[in-house]
């Protein structure tokens, strides 16, 4: 079961991760920049009702994630069931690109940001898993 408290902890930690990130020295930022920059990715989880995850998901989170200023490109996508039709481990799936380490940090310290991560009990039953990986 998902609660606000669990639900902070993963966010605290997606900012803890970025502000690692964005602490790095000037030649692993480099790096970053000149092979795609960063990309923050978030699976959810199977929601109890994938109706009320949708109405929600795009009627209210998608809109506060519109006004996130900096983000390089996000991308929104809904996961197949596999081959023999039973459902996959995530419902859907969401990503981010930056820059850079230090854009990355910049964009995710935004009140709207945190807005966007504040959001996310009020909608994702099944739970949500966030990952921060460099782009090669």
């Amino acid at each position: 079961m998902v609660t606000k408290k669990s639900m902070w902890v993963l966010f605290g930690i997606l900012v803890i991760s970025a502000w690692v990130l964005g602490s790095a020295t000037l030649g692993t930022v480099t790096q970053a920049q000149s092979a795609g920059g960063m990309k923050l990715t978030v699976l959810y989880g199977q929601p109890k009702s994938a109706e009320d995850f949708e109405k929600y998901y795009s009627g209210t989170h998608m809109p506060l994630v519109t006004e996130v200023k900096g983000l390089r490109r996000f991308e929104l996508a809904k996961v197949m069931p596999k081959a023999d039709g039973s459902p996959p481990a995530f419902y859907r799936i969401f990503e981010a690109w930056f820059d850079s380490p230090e854009q990355m940090t910049a964009v995710t310290s935004t009140p709207e940001w945190k807005k966007v991560g504040a959001d996310l009990p009020n909608f994702a039953s099944g739970g949500v898993t966030v990952l921060i990986s460099k782009v090669d």
